[in-house]
């Protein structure tokens, strides 16, 4: 995934997503969106405290807006960990290529994603509805 804006993550989801790495056989490398995310966080990402996040990070639990920007359709969804996933529910998996494109992304920031299909497509963060850090939750 090729990005175009720094990530930023908080301490308790970079170690929630590296524990989701630790728990699987061979640390994920089965599941690449797994072992993407995991290397993002690992080697991208900038890991601050919760009470330090800016508000307009999309963090986990975050519900946010965004626009592919090939299609133009607007989407709201609700960043979640893969079992707590709900299509029809609008929350989509941290594993999935746009979760992963979200995860530490400024409002206003374009991430580059892979489709299933293999087909890249560039979305951007519009605005976010609610993060559980914002609203002083801090161990969501």
């Amino acid at each position: 995934m090729n990005t175009q804006t720094p990530l930023v993550v908080t301490e308790l989801d970079a170690a929630r997503i590296r524990e989701m790495g630790a728990r699987l056989p061979g640390a994920g490398r089965g599941l690449p969106g797994l072992r993407d995310l995991v290397d993002r966080v690992t080697g991208e990402a900038d890991i601050v405290p919760g009470r330090r996040i800016a508000a307009d990070v999309v963090t986990m639990n975050s519900t946010v807006s965004f626009r592919d920007e090939a299609t133009g359709l607007v989407h709201r969804v609700t960043l979640v960990y893969p079992q707590d996933a709900s299509i029809g529910d609008r929350r989509i998996s941290v594993l999935s290529p746009v979760g992963r494109g979200l995860l530490g992304r400024h409002a206003g920031a374009l991430a580059e994603v892979e489709m299933p299909d293999g087909e890249p497509r560039t979305i951007r963060v519009l605005e976010i509805h609610y993060q559980p850090e914002a609203s002083g939750e801090f161990d969501r």
